[in-house]
């Protein structure tokens, strides 16, 4: 009879992926060789994992497993393994049949969390059923948090019994505070096939918590920027200001503290990739919450923000630690910061109150990921250069740019500008730590528009969401200008200013986002939009905010070379600045007044580059 043996693997990685290729055969204790078990389809490798004894310490030496077998349908399921409770001993594999891998369960006593528990009894040896089809486990631990029954103190994590009754909806719950769920492992569901029986079960952890940083980078032409100081709210006056200089994020809804942590197998026995993936969600008994998160302090280079996305100055030395929030909510940047000119001169101008918001749709945090918010200060700003928020706004409208990685091979990144309102563009794997611009063949590009943290819903309404390509270089105010100043021939705009823009195809009505991670986001149809880029091609993505206002005419002097194609056209052409002064025939030798109309239209613009 052969004995059931316990490997495993925990994920410092940060990714929802496999690494068994890198384990090689282990010698059981009848001379019998078997190989590591790995996860199904639909994972990949991940670039950093610990083993043995690395693995051992992060989970304090034990973890708890819930073992059934049945048939290979999932149905008639007994009970194996009624939450065991397996310990690292260094240097003990093969001392007992059930202990290849320094990992023994056999003699142990029952976790208080095990209905099986009796201060008297202990864990007895289990053998594989050649007469059932599968076997599948799942398992968690408390690394350096000791596991309690009763209300955690600190340094305690609560649990309770994985329910095997009830995966998809509730296996098992653990509660405590931030500090210490954080210290908490968690496994997919693995499943053992009657081929793969008498082989070391692979259990792969990951940590229950998530890492989030951020990210500040600058492109104001002619200035640097520096001193930039950050808002814990939207309700602080710019007159008062304010002097934080750790980075801080804020949100109307909230960052969990602490509470009571629900994991289940929603997808179990659906067949997808997804199926024996672990989902948490957090509950209302005992939950803390705070509306700030706080990064640590820029670390700049010679005092200054980096100049691009590779450059990026982050906060802090490393990732912030948090807990999952499955749902995510609307996050805020609030900053003052100060531009000081690179001619030489070192004036400076102070922007007061700028902010940005990143759509709810990409601040859901999940396990063992790691997500960096990379915002763009650019020439386009929605701040104030006094601090009398009746004066005008900006330089310009202000952008900024936030992406969200993760540390999968497919990176989640999210760039979105924002002027009031913002724009958020997306594509699936790009990355932002080597890739300054999307890339084409990375496919479709995802665009939303949030206003003061409210999804823009009226993107399928005509005119609303509009794609152009740019036949030269142009910032997001060039883009502005030669809408607002230009002429309309078939389906290309050329602006006074000389830009010209060409209406590309978008998809208005879209209803789905795909996500890094194979799963997809429903959105309402109106609620965001997509397109196919080509490479070497730059867009402008435009969105129409307000159309209401009154056209104004302006005469502009222009000397001419040859005569345009509508010369003599009556009220488009003058001798004088204010339009006066029919010209006769066309002399190339004198300065004439050309007519603009400035359609007044207020538009929020993203200028995107492909590679």
């Amino acid at each position: 009879m052969k004995k059931i043996k316990f490997a495993l693997v925990v994920l410092a990685g940060l990714a929802l992926t496999s690494c068994s290729d890198d384990l090689g055969p282990e010698n059981g204790p009848n001379g019998l060789t078997g190989e590591a078990i790995g996860f199904g389809p639909g994972f990949r490798a991940v670039t950093r994992a610990s083993y043995g004894a690395d693995a051992a310490t992060l989970l304090g030496n034990k973890f708890i497993v819930f073992g059934e077998k049945g048939a290979t349908d999932g149905t008639g399921m007994m009970t194996v393994f009624d939450n065991y409770g397996v310990e690292w001993q260094l240097n003990t594999a093969g001392t007992t049949e059930s202990n290849t891998n320094d990992w023994e369960y056999v003699g142990k006593p029952f976790p208080e969390s095990s209905p099986l528990y009796d201060a008297t009894a202990t864990q007895t040896i289990k053998y594989w059923d050649y007469s059932t089809g599968m076997y599948r486990f799942a398992a968690y631990s408390t690394g350096t948090a000791t596991a309690t029954t009763g209300t955690p103190a600190a340094g305690q994590v609560k649990v309770t019994a994985i329910d095997g009754d009830n995966w998809t909806t509730l296996a098992y719950k653990l509660s405590g505070t931030e500090a210490d769920l954080a210290k908490c492992f968690i496994s997919d569901m693995v499943r053992v096939p009657k081929n793969k029986y008498n082989q070391v079960v692979q259990l792969e952890f990951r940590s229950l918590a998530a890492k989030v940083r951020m990210a500040i980078y600058e492109t104001v032409p002619g200035y640097a920027v520096k001193d930039v100081k950050f808002y814990s709210d939207n309700t602080t006056s710019i007159a008062d200001g304010t002097n934080e200089t750790n980075a801080t994020l804020f949100s109307s809804q909230a960052f969990y503290t602490g509470g009571e942590y629900t994991v289940y197998f929603p997808a179990l026995g659906d067949g997808t990739d997804q199926a024996d993936q672990a989902h948490v969600a957090i509950g209302a008994t005992g939950t803390t919450q705070s509306n700030t998160r706080t990064f640590g302090g820029l670390q700049y280079s010679a005092g200054y923000l980096g100049t691009d996305l590779t450059h990026a100055t982050y906060a802090g030395s490393d990732y912030t630690t948090v807990l999952p929030n499955k749902d995510g909510s609307p996050l805020e940047l609030r900053v003052d910061y100060t531009l000081e000119s690179l001619d030489g001169s070192h004036e400076t101008i102070t922007v007061h109150g700028a902010r940005a918001f990143v759509p709810q749709i990409y601040t859901q945090w999940l396990p063992n990921y790691a997500y960096t918010y990379v915002f763009k200060i650019s020439d386009n700003t929605n701040g104030w250069t006094s601090i009398d928020t009746g004066d005008p706004v900006g330089l310009f409208p202000i952008t900024f740019d936030a992406v969200v990685t993760s540390t999968v091979e497919n990176t989640q990144a999210t760039i979105t500008t924002v002027a009031t309102p913002s724009i958020t563009t997306y594509q699936v794997n790009h990355d932002p730590k080597t890739e300054n611009e999307y890339t084409a063949a990375k496919g479709d590009i995802y665009v939303r528009v949030i206003d003061e943290g409210t999804v823009k819903a009226d993107l399928n309404t005509t005119g609303k969401s509009k794609l152009y390509t740019l036949g030269s270089e142009g910032n997001e105010a060039d883009v502005m200008a030669a809408l607002n100043i230009g002429t309309v021939s078939g389906t290309t705009v050329t602006g006074r200013n000389g830009l010209s823009l060409t209406e590309a195809t978008i998809n208005n009505a879209i209803t789905s986002i795909p996500r890094a991670d194979g799963n997809t986001i429903t959105v309402d149809a109106g609620s965001a939009a997509s397109f196919t880029p080509t490479a070497s091609t730059t867009y402008a993505y435009v969105y129409l905010v307000d159309d209401t206002k009154a056209a104004t005419a302006h005469w502009t002097a222009v000397q001419y070379a040859s005569a345009p194609a509508d010369w003599g056209t009556a009220g488009l052409y003058a001798l004088n600045p204010d339009g006066t002064g029919t010209p006769g025939a066309f002399d190339p030798d004198t300065v004439y007044y050309t007519k603009y109309t400035d359609q007044n239209n207020v538009y929020a613009v993203k200028v995107i580059k492909i590679q």
